[in-house]
Parts: structure tokens; sequence; C-alpha cells
């Protein structure tokens, strides 16, 4: 898509989507790190590339969402693995059943998908201006219609809580925070985007109960399919305009009326700025 090299962070990078991403990247002659858990699984995917492309420049970093201490050494790592980083896709996330609280007491879906990403991009903001012309992408999801924020879902959350409303509600600060970041980033050359992959077959539905996910797999589409929009976000000329906008099928799409709430916003910045700032 490009005729520009790129050094591209993608989490989650080693299964699903996010290794779609990579294999779309690599093939355009990128350079890429995947930052996940699973360092051996990661290694492993990498391995898979460079038997199709043997001069893949590809680099493992490990990263768990959950622990702040591991993201500020992952991002270390990335800044030293990656010195003209220009591009970031804040991929990784998950599907739990049942509430599951991290160390720090948040729930874990929002605790990783938002928080954790958002410790790392306060790492890695700095190296981003320094770019030409830098993109984050941020992988949201329909499912922000069912999400609701309010400082006592992080606080509290077996409160109010629901499978389905709490993984919404991680995709919603996904949503929210790409759009507070590009206004604070407003006037600068790093654009930042969100996109809806639809609804992709890949592991982060394994926690389904088994005869829903049996009919979920029925619907779903390709991580090829649903990483097309994340790829396009990233590299084509045709996309570098686009800012503070939400994506699917490389179409702007709708978003609920909370995701463009200023005061919503406010609030998820001041939250993530108190638990999740450096």
């Amino acid at each position: 898509m490009a005729n520009v090299s790129r050094q591209i962070l993608v989490t989650g990078g080693n299964s699903g989507i996010g290794l779609e991403m990579v294999k779309a990247f690599v093939a355009d002659g990128h350079e890429v790190a995947i930052a996940a858990r699973d360092l051996a699984k990661t290694m492993a995917a990498i391995d898979s590339l460079r038997e199709q492309q043997p001069n893949a420049k590809l680099h493992a970093i490990a990263l768990d969402l959950a622990d702040f201490t591991q993201v500020d050494a992952a991002a270390l790592t990335v800044l030293s693995t990656l010195p003209a980083l220009d591009t970031v896709m804040l991929n990784a996330g998950s599907f739990t059943n049942g509430l599951r609280q991290l160390d720090n007491g948040l729930e874990s879906m929002i605790g990783t998908m938002h928080f954790g990403h958002f410790r790392l991009m306060q790492h890695l903001l700095p190296s981003l201006h320094k770019a030409a012309l830098a993109r984050v992408v941020v992988t949201s999801s329909v499912a922000h219609w069912a999400g609701h924020l309010d400082a006592e879902r992080y606080e509290n959350p077996s409160r109010y809580w629901s499978d389905f409303a709490a993984y919404g509600s991680a995709k919603l600060a996904n949503l929210v925070y790409a759009r507070a970041l590009a206004a604070e980033l407003q006037g600068s050359a790093i654009r930042v985007n969100a996109f809806h992959p639809g609804g992709v077959a890949t592991g982060i539905w394994r926690e389904l109960p088994g005869p829903v996910q049996w009919l979920v797999d029925k619907v779903l589409i390709s991580p090829t399919q649903g990483a097309d929009t994340a790829v396009w976000l990233a590299l084509a000329d045709d996309a570098a305009h686009h800012h503070g906008q939400y994506f699917v099928r490389r179409k702007k799409a709708m978003t609920s009326s909370e995701s463009k709430d200023p005061a919503v916003a406010a609030t998820l910045m001041a939250a993530s700025a108190a638990i999740a700032g450096i």
C-alpha cells in the first residue's frame, strides 16, 4: 500500500486479527514488533511467518497489559527495538467469562484493553511525535453500544457485572480514548482512528459457552477480513487524512451517543491518568 517503510508495533499480534495485520505489514516490507503476553506463542508465530518470508523484519516483545510494571519494561524495549516507531496498533484484547479483577483492582477486560494500552501509549507518544506522519489504530467494536463508562464501574465492577456489558464497556473505552487522544493531538502529525473488525473467528471468544460459541462460529468472518480496515488505516495514502474517526469495512460508521459525550471522555481520561499515568 505504501512506498515508505514503517516501523510498526502490534499489540496482541501473535494470533487472530493481530497476526493478520502483521502478515500484511511484513508482506508490504515494513518492520514489525509483536507485543503479546505469551512470548513462546509470539516466537512460534514469527518462525511461521519467516518460513513464508525469510527476510521479514520481525521482533517479539513480552507485554502483559495487566501489569503496569511489565508494560513499562515492554515500552522501553519497543522504543529501543523500533527507534523510528511511527505506527501503533492497539489491538490486544480478550473476552472473559465471569468477573475477574486484576491485582490493581480493575476489571480485567477494561483493565487490559484500555488502561494497559493507555499506560503503554504514555511511553510511546514522544517517539510518535518525531515521525513525519504517525498513525495509531485502535481496535474497538460494535459491542461498544452495550457499554457504559463511569468511575463506579472501574472501582466496583461487581455491582454492574455482565460479561457482554463489561466487554462492551472496554470497547467503548477504546473508542472514547481514540477520539480523546485524537482531540489532544489535533494539529500534530499523528493520526488516531478506531475500527470495528466485524465478528471475527478468533480465540477471543474461547470462553463463550459451548452452544453459544457454536452459533457464533457460524456467522463470523475470517481474521484476514477482520484485519483489512486496520491495515488500510495504518498504511493507505487515502486514509492518511482521517483523524478521530470510527470505521467499519473502511467506511465511517455511527457510534453510540455515550462515545461522543465530552463529559464521558473527560471522566475516562482523568481516571486513566490517575490509574495508569506515568
